[in-house]
């Protein structure tokens, strides 16, 4: 078993906010202030603590296997979200930047993985002495699969309006109404009264990456054999199956407030798909 530490400290990371820009029913506080442009600074700061605990079986008898667990928290107020994220986030108050600090787009509270192999006929109790034609059937299969299992990335609850002066949307938040937002009505993951449109000549206040979203599995497999015809001749036989228990799984929700799809699944990862590989080495 080993167990591993890891502490990451980020800073100047990129922030974007949109200058001069204020609440709707606000009075404009500047009027001949320029606006519609986005401004990128370089104060982001982030950080990010996690443990993993790894267990691994060595090859005996045939079987070898990996569980790696892994806690984790990260946090952040930078624009860009973290690795792969894509495009940037737009701060919703350019006067308030500390509002933005909140968990990572990519931050996962809980993610296991498990790898495991196993070869036929390796050991006494896997067929060792087997011989003749029970042998040739059942012997030199490698069976492998591989599971991860993870809690939900975070996801932002997002009122669709164009800020002030700008045309940008996605970057205002709604208020937070104190009700949950997981007790869920019949057909729905979210809550829709947990969140209203922000009040009147006031940004929104609920939080960045606030929501969980929905836990992550996926099962791969593969099974494989290689036949030996002599010396020089071989026949590679492979079966690969990807999400092999064509196990649904929601990537995430719909967190537009006011939507008719709010608390419904956006997407779902791709279906079970299989490829066979047969080839021919001389």
């Amino acid at each position: 078993m080993t167990a591993t530490y890891l502490g990451i400290k980020g800073t100047r990371g990129t922030q974007a906010f949109l200058p001069n820009t204020f609440p709707v029913g606000a009075v404009n506080p500047c009027s001949t202030c320029p606006t519609g442009f986005e401004y990128l600074t370089s104060n982001g700061n982030s950080t990010r603590e996690s443990g993993t605990f790894q267990l691994r079986r060595r090859l005996h008898a045939g079987f070898s296997a990996t569980a790696q667990y892994t806690f984790s928290k990260s946090i952040d107020d930078a624009a860009l979200g973290g690795r792969g994220q894509g495009g940037s986030v737009i701060a919703q108050n350019w006067l308030d930047l500390s509002a933005e600090r909140a968990l990572s787009t990519f931050d996962q509270r809980h993610l296991l993985n498990l790898q495991m192999q196993y070869s036929t006929g390796m050991g006494l109790g896997g067929g060792t002495l087997l011989s003749g034609w029970k042998a040739a059937a059942f012997k030199e299969w490698t069976v492998t699969s591989q599971i991860t299992a993870g809690s939900g990335l975070p996801l932002t609850p997002v009122y669709l309006a164009a800020v002030s002066g700008t045309g940008v949307t996605g970057s205002i938040r709604p208020d937070y109404t104190g009700t949950s937002v997981y007790a869920a009505p019949s057909g729905l993951f979210l809550n829709p009264a947990a969140y209203v449109a922000p009040a009147a000549g006031h940004w929104g206040n609920a939080g960045r990456d606030s929501i969980t979203g929905p836990g992550q599995f996926q099962l791969n497999a593969s099974l494989g054999r290689t036949f030996r015809y002599g010396d020089r001749l071989n026949l590679d036989f492979r079966i690969d199956a990807t999400n092999a228990l064509n196990h649904v799984v929601f990537p995430s929700w719909n967190t537009t407030v006011g939507s008719a799809q709010f608390g419904l699944p956006m997407t779902a990862n791709p279906m079970r798909s299989l490829q066979t590989t047969l080839r021919l080495r001389f």
